[in-house]
C-alpha cells in the first residue's frame, strides 16, 4: 500500500494566530482522517530554512497540541531562527523540529524523500500552502510518486480586484505549478472546478479531477435557547476583508441607527478576525457610535461561543461578493438557522433553495429582509431541527469515501 504524505505547513503556520479559518479546518479534517486510516502516513511541514518529516506517532503528538489536548513545548532555537513568528508559533516550530523523523534543507528534499519512500508516496496538499517548485520537484523525481491537490477557489485570478497584485501573482505561480505537476485535483464544488479548469486550460494542462463537497463538524446536541425573551440578533461570520462585504451590513446598521427607534434595531454580531485592505470598514468598527450598542465585533471567539452565537441568531447574514465554498453557510444550515446570502453558484449547488438569495449590491432589499426577519418570532429548537433536515448536507464520511475511491 502506498504511503501517504500530508502537508501540514498551513496548520503549523496558523498556530497563535487566532481561530482557524475554513481552509485551516479542511486541512485539520484531512489530518484527523489520515491518522484514523490504516495506510502508512507521514506529514510534511515547511519550517524556516528546512522541511520536517513526521511519522504517524509524531504526527499524532503534533495534532494533540493543535487541538489543545497537550501543551506546546519550549521555543528553543526557534526564537532565533523564526524571530518574526509569534511565541506560540515558535513553540510549534520547535516541537516539530524535536519530533521530526528527519529534517531537510530545500536542496536536500528530493534526495531524502527518495530514500524514505523508495517504493513511492502519494503527496496530499489540501491547504493552498507550500505549493512550491522544490516540493513538486522532490515528489515528481520518483516515477511511482503522485501529487494530489485540493483547490478551494481561484478567486485571486477570477476576481483580482478583491486581492492584491502580489497575492494574485503568487497564486498564479502556484496554480501554474499545480497545472503542470498534479496527478489529480480535488475540487470542493463543480463551480470551483469549472473556474479552475478554465484557467488550467490556458496554462496548457488540465489534471484529472474529482468533486467532493466539504463538510463541517457542528454539534447541535447542546443547542438550547428561549426564543421568547431575547432581542433579535444576526450573525455574519468570516474574515473582515473586502470580498466578504461587511461594508454593506455596516451601512445598513448605520441607517437603522439614524432612522429607527433604538428599541427596534436588532443586534449584529460580526465574528471574524480583521484581514487586509479594508480601511473604511475598520474605521467604522473603531469609531462609529453604534459599536457596542447595536453592532459587536468579535475577533477571537472560541469555536463553542461562535456556534452558540450562530445558533441563537435570527439568521446568518452572508453578503460575500465571491466565495470558494462558504463553510459558515453549512454550519448555519446544520443548525436550522435561516440564511440570507448573495447569489452564488456554489451556494445553490450545496444548499439549493435553503437560503434566501439577495443581490449583494442592493442594500435596500437587504435592509427590508433583515427587518422582516427581526420582526418574526425566532423559531423554536424543534422548528429549527425540522428546517435543518430540509436540506441534505455533505459530511466528511461522504467526502473521504469519494476521495479514497478516486486516489
Amino acid at each position: 500500500m502506498h504511503a501517504r504524505l500530508l502537508d501540514i505547513s498551513r496548520l503549523i503556520s496558523r498556530v497563535g494566530r487566532g481561530p482557524l479559518t475554513g481552509v485551516d479546518r479542511v486541512e485539520l479534517a484531512y489530518y484527523r482522517e489520515f491518522l484514523k486510516r490504516d495506510a502508512p502516513v507521514f506529514f510534511l511541514c515547511r519550517l524556516p530554512k528546512s522541511y520536517a518529516l513526521l511519522d504517524r506517532q509524531a504526527g499524532q503528538e503534533i495534532l494533540n497540541r493543535i487541538l489543545g489536548n497537550a501543551p506546546w513545548g519550549r521555543q528553543g532555537m526557534a526564537r532565533v531562527l523564526a524571530a518574526k513568528s509569534n511565541p506560540a508559533q515558535q513553540s510549534a516550530i520547535a516541537d516539530v523540529w524535536r519530533l521530526a523523523t528527519r529534517t531537510y534543507t530545500p536542496n536536500g528534499l528530493k534526495r531524502r524523500l527518495a530514500r524514505v519512500f523508495p517504493k513511492g508516496v502519494t503527496y496530499f496538499n489540501v491547504g493552498h500552502s507550500n505549493l512550491r517548485g522544490e516540493v513538486f520537484a522532490a515528489i515528481t523525481a520518483h516515477k511511482d510518486n503522485s501529487i494530489i491537490v485540493l483547490i478551494h477557489d481561484v478567486i485571486p485570478l477570477t476576481s483580482p480586484n478583491l486581492s492584491t497584485s502580489e497575492v494574485s501573482g503568487k497564486f498564479k505561480a502556484a496554480m501554474q505549478l499545480v497545472s503542470a505537476n498534479a496527478d489529480k485535483i480535488i475540487y470542493n464544488s463543480k463551480a470551483t472546478q469549472q473556474e479552475a479548469e478554465a484557467i488550467f486550460s490556458k496554462f496548457g494542462r488540465v489534471p484529472n479531477a474529482v468533486v467532493a463537497h466539504l463538510a463541517t463538524e457542528v454539534d447541535t446536541s447542546g443547542q438550547r435557547f428561549d426564543s421568547a425573551t431575547e432581542k433579535p440578533s444576526f450573525v455574519t461570520l468570516g474574515t473582515i476583508e473586502p470580498r466578504k462585504n461587511h461594508a454593506l451590513l455596516l451601512n445598513i446598521w448605520q441607517e437603522f441607527s439614524r432612522d429607527l427607534d433604538p428599541q427596534q434595531i436588532p443586534d449584529l454580531h460580526i465574528i471574524g478576525q480583521r484581514g487586509w485592505n479594508n480601511t473604511s470598514v475598520f474605521s467604522i468598527l473603531d469609531s462609529d457610535p453604534m459599536m457596542g450598542k447595536h453592532v459587536f465585533e468579535n475577533n477571537n471567539l472560541p469555536d463553542v461561543e461562535v456556534q452558540q452565537r450562530l445558533g441563537e441568531s435570527w439568521a446568518l447574514l452572508f453578503p460575500s461578493h465571491v466565495e470558494g465554498f462558504g463553510l459558515p453557510l453549512i454550519e448555519a444550515a446544520a443548525k436550522g438557522v435561516p440564511i440570507l446570502c448573495g447569489e452564488n453558484a456554489i451556494y445553490r449547488e450545496i444548499l439549493g433553495n435553503y437560503p434566501l438569495y439577495l443581490n449583494v449590491d442592493n442594500s435596500y432589499i437587504w435592509s427590508k429582509r433583515i427587518l422582516e426577519r427581526a420582526g418574526r418570532k425566532r423559531e423554536s429548537e424543534a422548528e429549527r431541527q425540522v428546517r435543518g433536515r430540509s436540506v441534505k448536507l455533505p459530511d466528511w464520511n461522504m467526502h473521504f469515501d469519494r476521495i479514497f475511491r478516486f486516489v
